[in-house]
Protein backbone atom coordinates (compact mmCIF):
# COMPACT_ATOMS: atom_id res chain seq x y z
CA UNK A 1 0.00 0.00 0.00
CA UNK A 2 2.83 2.40 0.90
CA UNK A 3 5.80 2.04 -1.42
CA UNK A 4 7.68 5.24 -0.57
CA UNK A 5 7.63 6.87 2.84
CA UNK A 6 8.85 10.33 3.74
CA UNK A 7 10.48 10.70 7.14
CA UNK A 8 10.61 14.12 8.79
CA UNK A 9 12.66 14.68 11.93
CA UNK A 10 13.81 17.70 13.92
CA UNK A 11 17.14 18.64 12.30
CA UNK A 12 18.91 19.81 15.45
CA UNK A 13 17.52 17.20 17.84
CA UNK A 14 19.85 14.19 18.21
CA UNK A 15 17.10 12.01 19.68
CA UNK A 16 14.74 12.78 16.80
CA UNK A 17 17.47 12.22 14.21
CA UNK A 18 18.56 8.97 15.85
CA UNK A 19 15.01 7.64 16.02
CA UNK A 20 14.45 8.62 12.39
CA UNK A 21 17.61 6.74 11.38
CA UNK A 22 16.38 3.60 13.16
CA UNK A 23 13.01 3.92 11.44
CA UNK A 24 14.64 4.38 8.05
CA UNK A 25 16.69 1.20 8.50
CA UNK A 26 13.58 -0.69 9.60
CA UNK A 27 11.63 0.41 6.52
CA UNK A 28 14.44 -0.20 4.05
CA UNK A 29 14.91 -3.72 5.42
CA UNK A 30 11.32 -4.35 4.31
CA UNK A 31 11.92 -3.00 0.83
CA UNK A 32 10.18 0.33 1.43
CA UNK A 33 11.66 3.38 -0.26
CA UNK A 34 12.49 6.24 2.09
CA UNK A 35 12.94 9.94 1.28
CA UNK A 36 13.67 12.84 3.61
CA UNK A 37 13.98 15.81 1.26
CA UNK A 38 10.88 18.02 1.23
CA UNK A 39 10.74 18.25 -2.56
CA UNK A 40 11.08 14.47 -2.95
CA UNK A 41 8.49 13.85 -0.24
CA UNK A 42 6.00 16.05 -2.09
CA UNK A 43 6.67 14.24 -5.37
CA UNK A 44 7.15 10.62 -4.30
CA UNK A 45 5.87 9.82 -0.82
CA UNK A 46 2.70 7.78 -0.19
CA UNK A 47 2.97 8.41 3.56
CA UNK A 48 4.80 10.86 5.81
CA UNK A 49 6.06 9.73 9.21
CA UNK A 50 6.93 12.62 11.51
CA UNK A 51 9.41 11.89 14.30
CA UNK A 52 8.91 14.71 16.78
CA UNK A 53 6.04 16.27 18.69
CA UNK A 54 2.78 18.00 17.92
CA UNK A 55 4.67 21.08 16.75
CA UNK A 56 6.40 19.01 14.09
CA UNK A 57 3.01 17.71 12.93
CA UNK A 58 1.69 21.27 12.67
CA UNK A 59 4.62 22.34 10.52
CA UNK A 60 4.37 19.24 8.33
CA UNK A 61 0.63 19.71 7.84
CA UNK A 62 1.08 23.29 6.65
CA UNK A 63 3.89 22.28 4.30
CA UNK A 64 2.18 19.31 2.63
CA UNK A 65 -1.56 20.03 2.98
CA UNK A 66 -2.04 20.38 -0.77
CA UNK A 67 -0.13 17.16 -1.58
CA UNK A 68 -2.76 14.80 -0.11
CA UNK A 69 -0.21 12.64 1.72
CA UNK A 70 -1.36 10.99 4.98
CA UNK A 71 0.69 11.70 8.12
CA UNK A 72 1.64 9.40 11.01
CA UNK A 73 3.25 10.92 14.10
CA UNK A 74 5.87 9.36 16.37
CA UNK A 75 5.75 11.29 19.63
CA UNK A 76 8.96 12.68 21.09
CA UNK A 77 7.22 15.69 22.60
CA UNK A 78 5.18 16.17 25.76
CA UNK A 79 1.47 15.97 24.99
CA UNK A 80 1.13 13.90 21.85
CA UNK A 81 -2.35 14.98 20.74
CA UNK A 82 -1.46 14.61 17.08
CA UNK A 83 1.72 12.55 17.25
CA UNK A 84 0.14 9.77 19.28
CA UNK A 85 2.48 6.81 18.64
CA UNK A 86 5.14 6.37 21.32
CA UNK A 87 8.71 5.44 20.42
CA UNK A 88 8.23 2.13 22.22
CA UNK A 89 5.30 1.31 19.92
CA UNK A 90 6.93 2.65 16.77
CA UNK A 91 8.00 -0.54 15.00
CA UNK A 92 4.84 -2.43 15.95
CA UNK A 93 2.46 0.34 14.84
CA UNK A 94 4.38 1.10 11.65
CA UNK A 95 4.30 -2.61 10.75
CA UNK A 96 0.53 -2.62 11.19
CA UNK A 97 0.15 0.57 9.16
CA UNK A 98 2.10 -1.03 6.31
CA UNK A 99 -0.45 -3.87 6.39
CA UNK A 100 -3.35 -1.42 6.20
CA UNK A 101 -4.25 -1.75 9.87
CA UNK A 102 -4.89 1.81 10.98
CA UNK A 103 -7.53 4.49 11.56
CA UNK A 104 -7.60 7.39 9.11
CA UNK A 105 -8.89 10.78 10.20
CA UNK A 106 -9.55 13.95 8.21
CA UNK A 107 -8.62 17.31 9.72
CA UNK A 108 -9.45 20.75 8.33
CA UNK A 109 -7.10 23.73 8.18
CA UNK A 110 -7.68 27.47 8.04
CA UNK A 111 -6.54 29.73 5.24
CA UNK A 112 -5.48 33.20 6.35
CA UNK A 113 -4.88 36.30 4.25
CA UNK A 114 -3.85 39.79 5.27
CA UNK A 115 -5.18 42.30 2.78
CA UNK A 116 -4.62 45.99 2.19
CA UNK A 117 -6.70 47.92 -0.33
CA UNK A 118 -7.80 44.66 -1.93
CA UNK A 119 -4.27 43.30 -2.32
CA UNK A 120 -2.98 40.25 -0.43
CA UNK A 121 0.19 41.13 1.49
CA UNK A 122 0.50 37.86 3.47
CA UNK A 123 -1.08 34.43 3.39
CA UNK A 124 -0.66 31.16 5.24
CA UNK A 125 -2.55 28.11 6.48
CA UNK A 126 -3.04 26.84 10.03
CA UNK A 127 -3.93 23.43 11.42
CA UNK A 128 -4.46 24.66 14.99
CA UNK A 129 -5.23 28.34 15.13
CA UNK A 130 -4.68 31.89 14.02
CA UNK A 131 -4.03 34.24 16.93
CA UNK A 132 -4.37 38.01 16.61
CA UNK A 133 -2.73 39.95 19.43
CA UNK A 134 -0.42 42.79 20.30
CA UNK A 135 3.33 42.44 20.50
CA UNK A 136 3.19 44.52 23.68
CA UNK A 137 1.33 42.09 25.92
CA UNK A 138 0.44 44.85 28.40
CA UNK A 139 -1.92 46.65 26.01
CA UNK A 140 -5.26 45.65 24.53
CA UNK A 141 -6.24 45.89 20.88
CA UNK A 142 -9.52 47.00 19.34
CA UNK A 143 -11.01 45.31 16.31
CA UNK A 144 -14.25 44.68 14.43
CA UNK A 145 -15.38 41.17 13.51
CA UNK A 146 -17.45 40.33 10.42
CA UNK A 147 -18.80 36.92 9.42
CA UNK A 148 -20.00 36.42 5.85
CA UNK A 149 -20.02 40.20 5.33
CA UNK A 150 -22.24 40.77 8.38
CA UNK A 151 -21.01 42.84 11.30
CA UNK A 152 -20.76 40.72 14.47
CA UNK A 153 -19.19 42.93 17.12
CA UNK A 154 -16.51 45.35 18.18
CA UNK A 155 -14.05 44.09 20.75
CA UNK A 156 -11.38 45.46 23.04
CA UNK A 157 -9.33 42.53 24.26
CA UNK A 158 -5.83 41.13 24.52
CA UNK A 159 -6.54 39.37 21.26
CA UNK A 160 -8.63 36.88 19.33
CA UNK A 161 -8.12 33.19 18.59
CA UNK A 162 -9.65 31.75 15.43
CA UNK A 163 -9.44 28.00 15.80
CA UNK A 164 -10.09 24.74 14.01
CA UNK A 165 -11.53 21.76 15.90
CA UNK A 166 -7.94 20.47 16.12
CA UNK A 167 -6.80 23.71 17.76
CA UNK A 168 -9.72 23.77 20.18
CA UNK A 169 -7.67 21.78 22.71
CA UNK A 170 -4.73 24.20 22.49
CA UNK A 171 -4.58 27.95 23.22
CA UNK A 172 -8.33 28.33 22.67
CA UNK A 173 -9.10 25.86 25.45
CA UNK A 174 -6.82 27.73 27.86
CA UNK A 175 -8.74 30.91 26.98
CA UNK A 176 -12.12 29.41 27.84
CA UNK A 177 -13.13 28.02 24.47
CA UNK A 178 -15.04 24.75 23.99
CA UNK A 179 -13.57 21.42 22.95
CA UNK A 180 -14.64 20.63 19.39
CA UNK A 181 -14.53 17.06 18.12
CA UNK A 182 -12.37 16.85 14.97
CA UNK A 183 -15.40 15.67 13.01
CA UNK A 184 -17.27 18.92 13.64
CA UNK A 185 -17.38 21.23 10.62
CA UNK A 186 -16.98 24.52 12.46
CA UNK A 187 -14.64 27.40 13.18
CA UNK A 188 -14.25 28.78 16.70
CA UNK A 189 -13.70 32.39 17.74
CA UNK A 190 -12.37 32.85 21.27
CA UNK A 191 -11.55 36.27 22.72
CA UNK A 192 -8.42 36.58 24.85
CA UNK A 193 -9.21 38.46 28.08
CA UNK A 194 -11.99 40.65 26.62
CA UNK A 195 -12.69 43.94 28.38
CA UNK A 196 -16.37 43.04 28.80
CA UNK A 197 -17.94 39.85 30.11
CA UNK A 198 -20.46 39.80 27.26
CA UNK A 199 -17.94 38.49 24.73
CA UNK A 200 -18.30 34.72 24.82
CA UNK A 201 -16.74 32.04 22.59
CA UNK A 202 -18.54 31.64 19.27
CA UNK A 203 -18.77 28.70 16.86
CA UNK A 204 -19.69 29.36 13.24
CA UNK A 205 -20.25 26.96 10.32
CA UNK A 206 -17.10 25.68 8.63
CA UNK A 207 -18.01 27.41 5.38
CA UNK A 208 -18.02 30.86 6.97
CA UNK A 209 -15.63 33.65 6.04
CA UNK A 210 -14.33 35.67 8.98
CA UNK A 211 -12.91 39.16 8.57
CA UNK A 212 -11.15 41.03 11.37
CA UNK A 213 -10.43 44.74 10.92
CA UNK A 214 -7.91 46.35 13.24
CA UNK A 215 -8.94 49.79 14.51
CA UNK A 216 -6.73 52.84 14.06
CA UNK A 217 -5.91 53.03 17.78
CA UNK A 218 -4.27 49.57 17.75
CA UNK A 219 -0.68 49.50 16.56
CA UNK A 220 1.91 46.77 16.95
CA UNK A 221 -0.57 43.97 16.17
CA UNK A 222 0.57 40.61 14.81
CA UNK A 223 -1.05 37.39 13.67
CA UNK A 224 0.49 34.10 14.73
CA UNK A 225 -0.02 30.90 12.74
CA UNK A 226 -0.03 27.75 14.88
CA UNK A 227 2.29 29.59 17.27
CA UNK A 228 5.13 29.03 14.79
CA UNK A 229 5.10 31.83 12.21
CA UNK A 230 3.88 35.41 12.46
CA UNK A 231 3.18 38.56 10.48
CA UNK A 232 2.68 42.17 11.63
CA UNK A 233 -0.67 43.78 10.87
CA UNK A 234 -1.20 47.53 10.74
CA UNK A 235 -4.41 49.57 11.02
CA UNK A 236 -6.18 49.69 7.69
CA UNK A 237 -5.36 46.09 6.89
CA UNK A 238 -7.89 43.30 7.35
CA UNK A 239 -7.42 39.65 8.24
CA UNK A 240 -9.55 37.27 6.19
CA UNK A 241 -9.97 33.66 7.41
CA UNK A 242 -11.83 30.71 5.92
CA UNK A 243 -11.41 26.95 5.76
CA UNK A 244 -8.59 25.86 3.49
CA UNK A 245 -9.61 24.02 0.34
CA UNK A 246 -7.62 20.88 1.22
CA UNK A 247 -7.63 18.64 4.27
CA UNK A 248 -4.91 16.58 5.89
CA UNK A 249 -5.31 12.95 6.87
CA UNK A 250 -3.81 11.69 10.11
CA UNK A 251 -3.18 7.99 10.61
CA UNK A 252 -3.65 6.48 14.07
CA UNK A 253 -3.45 3.00 15.59
CA UNK A 254 -6.60 0.94 15.06
CA UNK A 255 -7.63 1.33 18.70
CA UNK A 256 -7.38 5.15 18.54
CA UNK A 257 -9.99 6.81 20.76
CA UNK A 258 -10.25 10.61 20.65
CA UNK A 259 -11.96 10.81 24.03
CA UNK A 260 -9.30 8.62 25.62
CA UNK A 261 -6.68 11.04 24.28
CA UNK A 262 -8.57 13.95 25.86
CA UNK A 263 -8.89 12.12 29.17
CA UNK A 264 -5.27 11.02 29.33
CA UNK A 265 -3.64 14.22 28.06
CA UNK A 266 -5.89 16.84 29.69
CA UNK A 267 -7.18 14.78 32.64
CA UNK A 268 -10.64 15.68 31.35
CA UNK A 269 -13.38 14.41 33.64
CA UNK A 270 -10.91 13.21 36.27
CA UNK A 271 -12.29 12.73 39.75
CA UNK A 272 -11.18 15.22 42.37
CA UNK A 273 -9.17 13.56 45.10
Amino acid sequence: MFNTIGIISKPFDPVSKGTAAELREFLEDQGIGVVDDSALIAEQADLIIVVGGDGSILNTARTFVDNNIPILGINLGRLGFLADVSVGQMFDIVSKVLKGEYTKEERCLLSCQVEQEGQTVYQSVALNDIVINRQDALKMIEFDVYIDDKFVNNQRADGLIITTPTGSTAYALSSGGPIMHPGVNAIGLVSICPHTMSHRPLLVPGGSEIVVRIKDNSEGVSIHIDGQTSCPVVPGQEIRVRQHGSFIHLLHPQDYDYFEIIRSKLHWGSKLS
